[in-house]
Protein backbone atom coordinates (compact mmCIF):
# COMPACT_ATOMS: atom_id res chain seq x y z
CA UNK A 1 0.00 0.00 0.00
CA UNK A 2 1.19 3.78 -0.60
CA UNK A 3 0.34 5.73 2.10
CA UNK A 4 -0.54 9.14 2.24
CA UNK A 5 1.20 9.92 5.25
CA UNK A 6 4.69 8.41 6.25
CA UNK A 7 7.62 9.81 8.20
CA UNK A 8 10.98 9.32 7.09
CA UNK A 9 13.16 8.21 9.82
CA UNK A 10 17.06 6.77 9.76
CA UNK A 11 20.38 6.16 11.27
CA UNK A 12 20.56 9.27 12.20
CA UNK A 13 17.84 9.47 14.32
CA UNK A 14 18.86 6.57 16.36
CA UNK A 15 22.47 8.03 16.84
CA UNK A 16 20.76 11.04 18.37
CA UNK A 17 18.82 8.73 20.85
CA UNK A 18 21.73 6.84 21.61
CA UNK A 19 23.05 9.82 22.80
CA UNK A 20 20.37 10.65 25.40
CA UNK A 21 20.38 7.06 26.41
CA UNK A 22 24.07 7.39 27.38
CA UNK A 23 23.64 10.46 29.28
CA UNK A 24 20.91 8.65 31.44
CA UNK A 25 18.76 11.63 31.14
CA UNK A 26 15.75 11.01 28.79
CA UNK A 27 13.36 13.89 30.29
CA UNK A 28 13.05 17.52 29.28
CA UNK A 29 17.11 18.97 29.01
CA UNK A 30 19.64 19.96 26.66
CA UNK A 31 18.30 18.07 23.74
CA UNK A 32 14.65 19.27 23.70
CA UNK A 33 15.99 22.99 24.47
CA UNK A 34 18.41 22.56 21.39
CA UNK A 35 15.62 21.97 19.22
CA UNK A 36 13.56 24.98 20.35
CA UNK A 37 16.50 26.74 19.30
CA UNK A 38 17.25 25.26 15.76
CA UNK A 39 13.23 25.29 15.21
CA UNK A 40 13.03 28.89 15.69
CA UNK A 41 16.21 30.07 13.86
CA UNK A 42 15.14 27.94 10.76
CA UNK A 43 12.24 30.52 10.67
CA UNK A 44 14.42 33.59 11.33
CA UNK A 45 12.84 34.27 14.78
CA UNK A 46 14.45 34.94 18.15
CA UNK A 47 13.97 31.59 20.17
CA UNK A 48 12.80 33.34 23.36
CA UNK A 49 9.86 33.51 21.52
CA UNK A 50 9.26 29.37 21.65
CA UNK A 51 8.64 26.53 23.79
CA UNK A 52 7.51 23.08 23.03
CA UNK A 53 4.88 20.93 24.02
CA UNK A 54 3.81 17.51 23.57
CA UNK A 55 1.82 17.97 20.94
CA UNK A 56 -0.37 20.58 18.66
CA UNK A 57 -3.48 19.71 20.48
CA UNK A 58 -1.87 21.03 23.90
CA UNK A 59 -0.77 24.13 22.46
CA UNK A 60 -4.70 24.49 21.11
CA UNK A 61 -6.36 24.08 24.20
CA UNK A 62 -3.43 26.08 25.66
CA UNK A 63 -4.43 29.39 23.49
CA UNK A 64 -7.81 29.53 24.98
CA UNK A 65 -6.00 29.80 29.10
CA UNK A 66 -3.42 32.36 27.89
CA UNK A 67 -6.23 34.83 26.09
CA UNK A 68 -8.61 33.92 28.73
CA UNK A 69 -11.29 32.89 26.68
CA UNK A 70 -14.67 31.52 28.37
CA UNK A 71 -18.09 32.23 28.98
CA UNK A 72 -19.52 35.18 26.87
CA UNK A 73 -16.47 35.37 24.59
CA UNK A 74 -17.07 34.36 20.62
CA UNK A 75 -14.21 32.21 18.78
CA UNK A 76 -14.33 32.52 14.88
CA UNK A 77 -13.06 29.01 13.54
CA UNK A 78 -12.77 28.03 9.54
CA UNK A 79 -15.16 25.08 9.54
CA UNK A 80 -12.56 23.28 7.83
CA UNK A 81 -10.25 22.51 10.74
CA UNK A 82 -8.76 19.87 12.97
CA UNK A 83 -11.27 18.87 15.20
CA UNK A 84 -9.10 19.88 18.69
CA UNK A 85 -9.35 23.70 17.51
CA UNK A 86 -13.34 23.08 17.39
CA UNK A 87 -12.75 21.19 21.03
CA UNK A 88 -10.56 23.40 22.76
CA UNK A 89 -13.17 26.42 22.24
CA UNK A 90 -15.72 24.70 23.84
CA UNK A 91 -13.96 22.87 26.47
CA UNK A 92 -13.20 26.61 27.57
CA UNK A 93 -16.84 27.76 27.66
CA UNK A 94 -17.15 30.10 24.62
CA UNK A 95 -18.80 30.09 21.87
CA UNK A 96 -17.52 28.63 18.68
CA UNK A 97 -18.54 30.14 15.74
CA UNK A 98 -17.80 28.71 12.45
CA UNK A 99 -17.03 30.53 8.98
CA UNK A 100 -16.60 29.45 5.74
CA UNK A 101 -13.43 29.19 3.88
CA UNK A 102 -12.30 29.40 -0.07
CA UNK A 103 -13.70 26.06 -2.04
CA UNK A 104 -10.44 25.62 -4.04
CA UNK A 105 -7.77 26.79 -1.36
CA UNK A 106 -9.51 25.61 1.78
CA UNK A 107 -8.24 28.42 3.43
CA UNK A 108 -10.13 31.25 5.26
CA UNK A 109 -10.08 34.60 3.90
CA UNK A 110 -10.83 37.87 5.63
CA UNK A 111 -14.20 37.83 3.75
CA UNK A 112 -15.20 34.67 5.74
CA UNK A 113 -14.20 36.32 8.72
CA UNK A 114 -15.62 39.35 8.90
CA UNK A 115 -19.62 38.75 8.47
CA UNK A 116 -18.96 36.70 11.77
CA UNK A 117 -17.37 39.15 13.69
CA UNK A 118 -19.32 40.82 16.56
CA UNK A 119 -19.00 42.56 20.16
CA UNK A 120 -18.44 39.51 21.58
CA UNK A 121 -15.35 37.95 19.55
CA UNK A 122 -12.65 37.60 21.31
CA UNK A 123 -10.33 35.29 19.10
CA UNK A 124 -9.84 33.48 15.80
CA UNK A 125 -8.05 30.31 14.58
CA UNK A 126 -6.32 30.50 11.15
CA UNK A 127 -5.68 27.32 9.30
CA UNK A 128 -3.24 26.93 6.81
CA UNK A 129 -4.14 24.36 4.58
CA UNK A 130 -1.89 21.77 3.60
CA UNK A 131 1.18 24.06 4.51
CA UNK A 132 0.22 27.00 2.02
CA UNK A 133 -0.36 30.43 3.79
CA UNK A 134 -3.48 32.35 4.06
CA UNK A 135 -3.42 35.44 2.74
CA UNK A 136 -3.36 37.10 5.91
CA UNK A 137 -2.37 40.81 5.31
CA UNK A 138 -6.52 41.29 5.12
CA UNK A 139 -7.14 39.28 8.15
CA UNK A 140 -4.51 40.46 10.25
CA UNK A 141 -5.65 44.09 9.36
CA UNK A 142 -9.47 42.63 10.05
CA UNK A 143 -7.90 41.38 13.90
CA UNK A 144 -6.49 44.27 14.23
CA UNK A 145 -9.09 46.83 13.44
CA UNK A 146 -11.80 44.75 15.68
CA UNK A 147 -8.91 44.11 18.27
CA UNK A 148 -9.01 40.52 18.12
CA UNK A 149 -6.44 37.69 18.69
CA UNK A 150 -5.35 35.66 15.97
CA UNK A 151 -4.04 32.40 16.65
CA UNK A 152 -2.28 30.23 13.98
CA UNK A 153 -2.87 26.54 13.24
CA UNK A 154 0.69 25.54 11.52
CA UNK A 155 0.18 22.32 12.39
CA UNK A 156 0.81 21.72 8.77
CA UNK A 157 2.98 24.37 7.61
CA UNK A 158 6.43 23.54 9.28
CA UNK A 159 8.57 25.89 6.31
CA UNK A 160 5.52 27.78 5.01
CA UNK A 161 6.39 31.72 4.61
CA UNK A 162 3.91 34.64 3.64
CA UNK A 163 5.93 37.65 2.30
CA UNK A 164 9.17 36.26 3.76
CA UNK A 165 7.91 35.63 7.17
CA UNK A 166 7.12 32.43 8.96
CA UNK A 167 3.37 30.99 9.25
CA UNK A 168 3.05 30.68 13.28
CA UNK A 169 4.50 34.21 13.98
CA UNK A 170 2.03 35.93 11.85
CA UNK A 171 -0.47 35.93 14.21
CA UNK A 172 -0.70 36.74 18.43
CA UNK A 173 0.60 32.67 19.10
CA UNK A 174 1.00 29.95 16.61
CA UNK A 175 1.41 26.03 16.88
CA UNK A 176 2.85 23.48 14.90
CA UNK A 177 2.79 19.77 15.12
CA UNK A 178 5.64 16.77 14.69
CA UNK A 179 2.54 13.80 14.94
CA UNK A 180 4.14 11.04 12.86
CA UNK A 181 1.74 11.72 10.03
CA UNK A 182 4.03 15.39 9.85
CA UNK A 183 6.63 15.85 7.58
CA UNK A 184 9.28 16.73 10.85
CA UNK A 185 8.36 13.52 13.15
CA UNK A 186 8.98 13.25 16.48
CA UNK A 187 6.83 10.51 17.35
CA UNK A 188 4.34 13.38 19.13
CA UNK A 189 5.57 16.96 20.00
CA UNK A 190 4.58 20.17 19.34
CA UNK A 191 6.05 23.61 19.17
CA UNK A 192 4.48 26.86 20.82
CA UNK A 193 5.39 30.61 19.29
CA UNK A 194 3.72 33.50 21.40
CA UNK A 195 4.38 37.01 19.88
CA UNK A 196 4.08 37.99 23.82
CA UNK A 197 7.70 37.04 25.71
CA UNK A 198 5.42 37.50 28.72
CA UNK A 199 2.56 35.15 27.88
CA UNK A 200 5.44 32.25 26.61
CA UNK A 201 6.91 32.22 30.37
CA UNK A 202 3.38 31.88 31.46
CA UNK A 203 2.84 29.11 28.88
CA UNK A 204 5.88 27.37 30.58
CA UNK A 205 4.17 27.52 34.02
CA UNK A 206 0.97 26.09 32.61
CA UNK A 207 2.55 23.43 30.51
CA UNK A 208 4.72 21.99 33.67
CA UNK A 209 2.77 21.97 36.70
CA UNK A 210 2.05 25.51 37.64
CA UNK A 211 5.99 25.85 38.57
CA UNK A 212 7.46 29.45 37.95
CA UNK A 213 10.55 30.61 36.30
CA UNK A 214 12.95 28.19 34.14
CA UNK A 215 11.52 25.31 33.30
CA UNK A 216 14.00 22.39 34.39
CA UNK A 217 14.36 18.74 34.44
CA UNK A 218 12.07 17.55 37.26
CA UNK A 219 10.83 18.64 40.30
CA UNK A 220 13.69 18.25 42.50
CA UNK A 221 15.13 21.93 41.76
CA UNK A 222 17.74 23.77 43.38
CA UNK A 223 16.88 27.00 45.53
CA UNK A 224 19.39 29.31 45.00
CA UNK A 225 17.99 31.33 48.08
CA UNK A 226 18.66 29.09 50.22
CA UNK A 227 16.20 25.97 51.93
CA UNK A 228 15.55 22.42 50.45
CA UNK A 229 16.18 22.04 46.80
CA UNK A 230 12.78 19.81 47.23
CA UNK A 231 11.22 22.41 48.50
CA UNK A 232 8.29 24.63 45.81
CA UNK A 233 5.87 27.18 45.15
CA UNK A 234 3.20 27.38 41.67
CA UNK A 235 2.10 30.36 40.29
CA UNK A 236 -1.29 28.19 38.77
CA UNK A 237 -2.39 24.70 38.29
CA UNK A 238 -0.69 23.24 35.40
CA UNK A 239 -0.63 20.10 32.96
CA UNK A 240 2.58 18.21 32.47
CA UNK A 241 3.32 19.20 28.77
CA UNK A 242 7.11 19.08 28.32
CA UNK A 243 8.99 17.03 25.21
CA UNK A 244 11.16 14.95 26.31
CA UNK A 245 14.62 14.62 25.17
CA UNK A 246 14.16 11.15 23.14
CA UNK A 247 11.35 13.33 21.17
CA UNK A 248 14.49 16.27 20.96
CA UNK A 249 17.11 14.04 19.95
CA UNK A 250 14.87 12.87 17.15
CA UNK A 251 13.79 16.27 16.23
CA UNK A 252 17.47 17.84 16.21
CA UNK A 253 18.37 14.33 13.34
CA UNK A 254 14.98 15.71 11.58
CA UNK A 255 16.14 19.61 11.23
CA UNK A 256 19.36 18.29 9.38
CA UNK A 257 17.18 17.02 7.05
CA UNK A 258 13.87 19.30 6.58
CA UNK A 259 14.96 20.75 3.74
CA UNK A 260 15.89 18.19 1.68
CA UNK A 261 12.16 16.77 3.04
CA UNK A 262 10.71 19.81 1.53
CA UNK A 263 12.49 19.91 -2.06
CA UNK A 264 11.56 16.05 -2.88
CA UNK A 265 7.90 17.26 -1.95
CA UNK A 266 8.04 20.51 -4.11
CA UNK A 267 9.53 18.07 -6.55
CA UNK A 268 6.99 15.64 -6.34
CA UNK A 269 3.95 18.65 -5.88
CA UNK A 270 5.48 19.56 -9.56
CA UNK A 271 5.20 16.43 -10.75
CA UNK A 272 1.46 15.76 -9.93
CA UNK A 273 0.86 19.46 -11.57
CA UNK A 274 2.47 18.72 -14.60
CA UNK A 275 1.38 15.32 -15.51
CA UNK A 276 -2.26 15.25 -13.87
CA UNK A 277 -3.02 19.07 -15.66
CA UNK A 278 -5.58 18.64 -18.51
CA UNK A 279 -7.60 15.53 -17.33
CA UNK A 280 -11.09 17.63 -18.12
CA UNK A 281 -13.33 16.27 -15.19
CA UNK A 282 -9.96 16.58 -12.76
CA UNK A 283 -9.67 20.59 -10.80
CA UNK A 284 -5.65 21.03 -9.39
CA UNK A 285 -5.23 22.77 -6.19
CA UNK A 286 -4.79 26.48 -7.02
CA UNK A 287 -0.73 27.41 -7.54
CA UNK A 288 0.83 29.05 -4.23
CA UNK A 289 1.66 32.62 -4.81
CA UNK A 290 4.16 34.10 -5.80
CA UNK A 291 5.07 35.98 -2.20
CA UNK A 292 4.41 32.67 -0.35
CA UNK A 293 6.53 29.14 -0.08
CA UNK A 294 4.76 26.26 0.90
CA UNK A 295 5.53 23.29 2.78
CA UNK A 296 3.92 21.31 0.29
CA UNK A 297 2.07 18.81 3.30
CA UNK A 298 -0.90 18.31 1.34
CA UNK A 299 -1.64 17.66 -2.34
CA UNK A 300 -5.55 17.56 -3.26
CA UNK A 301 -7.77 17.49 -6.15
CA UNK A 302 -11.11 17.93 -6.78
CA UNK A 303 -14.12 16.11 -8.74
CA UNK A 304 -17.69 15.18 -8.72
CA UNK A 305 -16.13 11.30 -9.06
CA UNK A 306 -14.46 11.76 -5.52
CA UNK A 307 -15.77 8.66 -3.89
CA UNK A 308 -15.17 6.96 -6.48
CA UNK A 309 -11.79 7.39 -7.61
CA UNK A 310 -10.84 7.09 -3.86
CA UNK A 311 -12.21 3.52 -3.80
CA UNK A 312 -10.83 3.25 -6.81
CA UNK A 313 -7.35 3.89 -5.82
CA UNK A 314 -8.10 2.18 -2.42
CA UNK A 315 -8.58 -1.40 -4.81
CA UNK A 316 -5.23 -0.43 -6.59
CA UNK A 317 -2.81 -0.11 -3.63
CA UNK A 318 -3.23 3.50 -3.28
CA UNK A 319 -4.29 5.02 0.19
CA UNK A 320 -6.17 8.98 -0.07
CA UNK A 321 -8.44 10.96 2.35
CA UNK A 322 -9.87 13.84 2.90
CA UNK A 323 -8.86 16.45 5.61
CA UNK A 324 -10.30 17.81 6.97
CA UNK A 325 -14.32 16.95 7.33
CA UNK A 326 -16.18 20.08 8.26
CA UNK A 327 -16.90 21.36 11.60
CA UNK A 328 -19.99 22.17 10.62
CA UNK A 329 -21.08 19.00 9.40
CA UNK A 330 -20.36 17.00 12.88
CA UNK A 331 -23.15 17.25 14.97
CA UNK A 332 -21.14 18.37 18.34
CA UNK A 333 -20.12 21.28 16.95
CA UNK A 334 -22.83 22.04 14.72
CA UNK A 335 -25.36 21.88 17.91
CA UNK A 336 -22.30 24.51 19.80
CA UNK A 337 -22.33 26.32 17.06
CA UNK A 338 -25.90 27.27 16.88
CA UNK A 339 -27.22 24.44 14.99
CA UNK A 340 -28.28 23.64 11.16
CA UNK A 341 -26.35 26.48 8.84
CA UNK A 342 -24.84 26.26 5.18
CA UNK A 343 -21.41 27.05 4.47
CA UNK A 344 -21.22 26.93 1.10
CA UNK A 345 -17.02 27.33 0.36
CA UNK A 346 -16.55 24.42 2.80
CA UNK A 347 -19.58 22.55 1.86
CA UNK A 348 -18.04 21.95 -2.16
CA UNK A 349 -14.84 21.27 -0.73
CA UNK A 350 -15.99 18.53 1.55
CA UNK A 351 -18.11 17.49 -1.83
CA UNK A 352 -14.77 17.47 -4.22
CA UNK A 353 -11.70 16.92 -2.30
CA UNK A 354 -9.46 14.30 -2.50
CA UNK A 355 -5.95 14.37 -0.46
CA UNK A 356 -3.34 12.29 -2.64
CA UNK A 357 -0.08 11.09 -1.18
CA UNK A 358 2.58 13.32 -0.81
CA UNK A 359 5.53 12.66 1.08
CA UNK A 360 9.44 12.41 0.68
CA UNK A 361 9.01 8.62 1.05
CA UNK A 362 7.69 8.21 -1.95
CA UNK A 363 9.39 7.03 -4.92
CA UNK A 364 9.48 7.78 -8.36
CA UNK A 365 7.76 4.56 -9.50
CA UNK A 366 4.99 5.17 -6.68
CA UNK A 367 4.65 8.33 -7.79
CA UNK A 368 4.16 7.21 -11.63
CA UNK A 369 1.40 4.69 -10.67
CA UNK A 370 -0.32 7.28 -8.59
CA UNK A 371 -0.50 9.37 -11.27
CA UNK A 372 -1.13 6.19 -14.19
CA UNK A 373 -3.86 5.08 -12.27
CA UNK A 374 -6.09 8.58 -12.08
CA UNK A 375 -5.32 9.09 -15.25
CA UNK A 376 -6.59 5.34 -16.47
CA UNK A 377 -9.62 6.21 -14.16
CA UNK A 378 -12.28 6.74 -16.28
CA UNK A 379 -11.89 3.23 -17.74
CA UNK A 380 -12.61 1.66 -14.72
Amino acid sequence: MINIFQPCLGKEELEKIEEVFRSNWIGKGQQVLDFEKLFALSLGVDPQHFTSTTCCTEGLFLATKLFELGQGDEVIVPSISFVAVGSAVIACGAKLVLCDVDPHSLNVRASDIAPKISAKTKAVFVTHYGGVPCDMDPIIELCERNRIVIIEDAACAVQSFYKGRACGTLGDMGVWSFDAMKILCTGDGGMIYLKDKKLLEIAKEFLYLGLPGKQKSGMDRSTDGGGNWWEFEVNRPGHRAIMNNIAGAIGLAQMEKLQDFICRRRKIDERYRRELNGIHWLKLPPDVPSYCQSSYYLFWIQTEYRDKLARYLLDNGVYTTYRYWPLHKVQYFSDAAGGIFSLPGAEEASRYTLNIPLHQSLSDDDVTKIIALIRSFRLY
